[in-house]
C-alpha cells in the first residue's frame, strides 16, 4: 500500500477547525488535495513499501518535483539533493511519523503504529476523513466510525 506523508505548512489564520500538521494518507487524491495549493509551503512524500523503503520527496516547500524517467536525486533551490529521504540519511522526514494524524478509514499498517502515529481523536477530523474517503457528495451526516477509531477522547 502507498502512503503520502505531508507536512503542512503554518496555520492558516482563516482556519478554526483542529489543525493536524502532519498526516498521512492512503490516497493519492486526497494527499494531493490535502497538500492544497504550491503557495501553502506543503512538504509531501510518497513511501510504497513500509519501514524499509525510503520516502520519496514529491513536494518540497510547496514546489512539486519533477524527477524525469529515472529518480536519482534533484538539488532544490536550497542546496540539497534530495530523492529518497531514508532513515539513515533524512531522519528528519522519519521524526514527523511520530505524533502523525494517520489520515484514511483503513486500518493503520503496523509499522506505522510502531512508529507513533495516531489515529485522529476528534470528531470533525473524523467525519472530514469519511466524507472524503466515501466521496458520495454527502456531508453534515454522522457517519459509523470504524471499530479501531474507538479511543478516549473520540466519539
Amino acid at each position: 500500500m502507498n502512503i503520502y506523508l505531508i507536512k503542512r505548512g503554518p496555520r492558516p489564520d482563516y482556519h478554526r477547525a483542529p489543525f493536524h500538521p502532519v498526516i498521512i494518507c492512503a490516497r493519492r487524491n486526497i494527499a494531493r488535495e490535502e497538500a492544497g495549493d504550491s503557495n501553502a509551503g506543503v512538504w509531501m512524500w510518497e513511501n510504497t513499501g513500509g519501514d524499509h523503503h525510503g520516502f520519496l520527496l514529491l513536494r518540497w516547500n510547496g514546489l512539486d518535483v519533477d524527477y524525469g524517467y529515472v529518480v536519482k536525486g534533484i538539488t532544490l533551490p536550497d542546496g540539497t539533493v534530495r530523492a529518497f529521504d531514508h532513515e539513515w540519511e533524512h531522519p528528519e522526514t522519519w521524526a514527523l511519523l511520530n505524533g502523525a494524524t494517520w489520515w484514511s478509514p483503513k486500518k493503520m499498517p503496523p509499522w506505522l503504529v510502531e512508529r507513533g502515529v495516531c489515529y485522529p481523536g476528534d470528531s470533525f477530523s473524523q467525519q472530514e476523513i469519511l466524507n472524503q474517503h466515501a466521496n458520495d457528495g454527502w456531508t453534515g451526516i454522522r457517519r459509523a466510525l470504524p471499530p479501531w477509531w474507538q479511543v478516549e477522547g473520540a466519539l
